[in-house]
């Protein structure tokens, strides 16, 4: 029949042509699904990193599918979704989780920052809230606050006679390690700050 069609047609059948035109697609089809398989199972990179929130580096624990891991770190994964948790760190609020999906052949991070804990003290005209805390020379921030309805003056230590208003705040980071008292002057009562 493929004869006669040929003959027809004034063309002759070549069953070489033929085979060719029904290999060459399975062939091209076959090197896309070795391609699809190799490059899905190609490692994605995770790279993990801790830093303060002024971008300095910080080496701290994270985990990642349940193994520990010190930043920073580069990771060679399979593809998938993954959950890096940020240890906790003294002196700091630890950074929240980072959920990532890594993908063949491809980098993807996770940063955790981490910022200064914060250490607050009530100060009224007839004291603090507290009478001693502890705190990292240069990284701590001491938050006052004054809730009451009148000024308050405290002084001691390394501190000038400092005023907090009504209802405000007052932020300081001591430079140094020392340890002194500072007295609010309407009642003379005492705070110790132990500065490391």
């Amino acid at each position: 029949m493929a004869g006669s069609l040929a003959r027809r047609s004034g063309r002759k059948y070549n069953p070489r042509l033929g085979r060719l035109f029904f290999f060459v697609p399975l062939i091209i089809i076959g090197i896309l699904v070795v391609y699809a398989f190799v490059e899905l199972n190609l490692p994605g990179t995770l790279m993990i990193t801790a830093q303060d929130e002024n971008g300095n580096p910080l080496h701290v624990t994270a985990s990642v599918s349940g193994n520990n891991y010190t930043t920073p770190q580069t990771l060679k994964l399979g593809q998938g979704s993954y959950t890096v948790d940020f240890a906790t760190l003294a002196w700091y609020y630890p950074p929240q989780s980072r959920s990532v999906s890594v993908t063949p052949g491809h980098e993807v991070y996770a940063v955790g920052v981490y910022t200064p804990a914060v250490k607050y003290i009530q100060v009224t005209p007839s004291g603090f809230n507290v009478t001693s805390i502890t705190v990292m020379h240069g990284l701590t921030p001491v938050t006052w606050i004054n809730p009451s309805t009148s000024l308050v003056l405290f002084s001691g230590g390394p501190m000038q006679t400092t005023e907090v208003r009504p209802g405000a705040t007052y932020t300081t980071v001591f430079p140094v390690a020392e340890v002194f008292t500072v007295n609010v002057v309407s009642s003379n009562q005492s705070l110790t700050i132990t500065v490391l």
